[in-house]
């Protein structure tokens, strides 16, 4: 597949050649075509050096890299990212545990996904846009999702009406993409907990799996909450007997 072209200044390649996965604007010396926001763009160097490809978008960010290869962004490659995601989480002990099925599948960057952000519920996927490229390619996403999790999943659900730019005017409405029975239970560290991802603000209702366990066996001694927030890891100190 051919796509349109980004070229960078002189000496502005140094970060993509450390991986780093933004393209700024002020780095662009020519874009070769008409690539509109979150159309896939192959970027190269001032020597015509490839470096990356990735969604083209609005903004002080002007590309954010997918992949540092020069290689298709298709069906497989949104399996082979979703699947390295899953393994490295089951791998973590977070995916697969009998007492706990809640977890943060993709976390953007750090999954070579820049702009995508996935949270599992027991046997449901919310899945969180923030780039207009993530948004277009929502439906690839779910079916890269029931390839490699099979019957794990029985349900993707859409949060991307608060995150993606306003000014690119999707009309996106948060909804399902997949399935919708849904019994709006999470169990993290034996601890169930209802969420309720169609109203809440975040996919995520604690922000770093793992954490609450921690707080529950390291702290030794008692101590008393002064200010409570609605958050799971005050339920996890309980649990722990302390007071």
């Amino acid at each position: 597949m051919s796509y349109c072209k980004v070229t960078l200044k002189p000496k502005k390649e140094d970060s993509l050649l450390r991986f780093h996965p933004w393209v700024f604007s002020g780095a662009i010396q020519s874009i070769e075509g008409k690539p509109e926001e979150g159309d896939l763009v192959e970027v190269y160097g001032s020597n015509g050096r490839f470096l990356g490809v990735g969604h083209c978008q609005i903004g002080s960010i002007a590309v954010r890299i997918l992949s540092f290869q020069q290689i298709p962004v298709d069906e497989t490659f949104w399996e082979e990212r979703i699947r390295s995601a899953y393994a490295l989480r089951r791998s973590l002990g977070l995916a697969g545990a009998e007492d706990n099925n809640t977890y943060r599948l993709v976390h953007g960057e750090g999954d070579h996904l820049p702009g995508l952000v996935i949270d599992m519920y027991s046997e449901t996927a919310v899945v969180q846009a923030h780039s207009v490229g993530m948004h277009l390619s929502r439906h690839a996403i779910a079916d890269a999702l029931k390839t490699v999790m099979g019957e794990d999943l029985k349900n993707i659900y859409y949060k991307s009406e608060a995150t993606l730019p306003y000014k690119a005017d999707l009309a996106c409405e948060d909804g399902y993409l997949y399935g919708g029975e849904v019994e709006d239970i999470a169990l993290e560290n034996g601890l169930k907990f209802y969420v309720d991802w169609l109203k809440g603000q975040k996919p995520a209702f604690c922000g770093s799996a793992g954490q609450p366990l921690s707080i529950g066996t390291v702290c030794q001694r008692p101590f008393r909450v002064k200010y409570v927030l609605l958050h799971g890891r005050i339920l996890f100190l309980c649990h722990a007997g302390r007071r």
